[in-house]
């Protein structure tokens, strides 16, 4: 039978008061007989009732964490810091993957609240009013984080329309003058009523870019990754300095693994740039150029969002991270 307070009180011959004060490290009791209790309690293996003092804080003392996947190394690194973090201030946490499929997010955020989780991290798939009146609904403090719902939701991520632009300027005073732009089919996502936030804030950030340099844009978004690299290489005699611009770093390499079998050059050819500057990238040759940001910063600051939001239904912010032209040997 699990070991009480009761019984580590009789072990010692003391008070059942004693002995919470000395497991809650409260005041009132001398080290000698805090250091007694503590050794009692290991002897008797007492583990506290977390469930109970959760009930009465009124609290389940955990959170969940509705993510798309891990297939990018951003993801596992942000909820490694999310956990990190929330293990930090006594919480758990409950990872739901959704591999960017509504259903599955409905059918995770059901989960949860059927868990009475105290608050929710959520990487939102789905985008529409009666969604986001059902998230409302929830009574549940809930922080978005990389897409945005909308103003009732406080949202953490990166400037990624600036961002963008400003790669597209670094690419610009570096000489290259053709710059395309690989991307999901965002219109097929929208179609599918999916949250495209992020996706189009990075596309609008590039046409306004080349719109600013009197450059044409060029979006490859339609068709497979080989699809859209076939059409950026039709015709294609590289007597102009050509760079590709891609939504992320996965992206990036993928579209360096497939440019490569076509026997194109990187970078005397073409450019390569990205977005995210995972920690796999010191493993890629040639050095990716991208776009960084603290993805531990991230992690922390949506963690004491969602707990400001907690303590206070009312309170609401947006966070957006600073971010840094990173360059590499991916472009010359």
């Amino acid at each position: 039978m699990r070991a009480t307070i009761k019984d580590i009180a009789e072990y010692c011959k003391i008070s059942v008061g004693t002995v919470d004060r000395a497991l809650n490290n409260r005041s009132g009791i001398s080290e000698k007989t805090k250091k007694k209790i503590l050794e009692a309690a290991e002897i008797l293996n007492y583990h506290p009732n977390h469930t109970g003092r959760s009930l009465a804080k009124g609290r389940t003392m955990t959170i969940g964490v509705v993510c798309f996947d891990l297939c990018n190394n951003f993801f596992p690194e942000l909820i490694d810091t999310i956990e990190a973090r929330a293990k930090e201030k006594g919480f758990f946490i409950y990872l739901i993957l959704t591999h960017r499929d509504f259903s599955l997010e409905e059918d995770g955020i059901s989960y949860l609240c059927e868990r009475q989780v105290d608050g929710i991290i959520l990487f939102p798939v789905g985008l529409s009013q009666t969604y986001i009146n059902s998230l409302k609904n929830l009574g549940i403090p809930i922080v978005t984080i990389y897409n945005r719902l909308d103003e009732s939701f406080p949202f953490v991520g990166v400037n990624d329309r600036s961002a963008m632009e400003d790669a597209v300027e670094h690419l610009l005073n570096k000489g290259y003058r053709r710059i395309s732009y690989l991307t999901p089919d965002i219109a097929y996502q929208r179609k599918q009523g999916l949250n495209t936030y992020t996706l189009q804030q990075r596309l609008t950030g590039y046409q306004k870019g080349m719109q600013r340099f009197n450059l044409k844009a060029e979006v490859l978004e339609a068709g497979s990754l080989e699809e859209k690299l076939d059409y950026f290489l039709e015709g294609q005699k590289f007597d102009e300095k050509t760079a590709l611009l891609c939504l992320c770093d996965s992206y990036a390499v993928k579209a360096i693994e497939y440019l490569r079998k076509r026997n194109v050059c990187i970078p005397e050819q073409v450019g390569i740039m990205g977005y995210d500057n995972i920690q796999a990238l010191e493993y890629i040759h040639p050095r990716l150029a991208t776009i960084g940001y603290s993805v531990r910063q991230m992690g922390q600051a949506v963690i004491d969002i969602l707990f400001e939001c907690m303590d206070n239904p009312e309170y609401f912010r947006e966070y957006l991270l600073d971010y840094t032209i990173i360059d590499g040997d991916s472009l010359i």
